[in-house]
């Protein structure tokens, strides 16, 4: 009795539950996916333009160590 009936709705309530997920990740997923991409892709920039200002700062360090030798040099002779 209770096998004919499982039997009988079991596609129907199957197909509601995948109606159901399918309805969620459309209205839900999808979206969050694009906010997220754009939360991505600021936080890559703000690590590009960190790289940027350590490169520069590390730029800036390696020309005043050579001043400061050239100026040695220069004392030396």
């Amino acid at each position: 009795m209770i096998n004919s009936i499982l039997q009988k709705y079991l596609p129907f309530i199957n197909f509601l539950i995948a109606s159901a997920a399918l309805g969620f990740q459309i209205n839900v997923l999808y979206p969050w996916h694009h906010e997220l991409q754009k939360e991505f892709n600021k936080l890559q920039k703000q690590q590009e333009d960190k790289l940027q200002q350590y490169h520069d700062l590390k730029m800036q360090t390696i020309k005043n160590i050579e001043e400061n030798l050239a100026k040695l040099y220069q004392q030396k002779k």
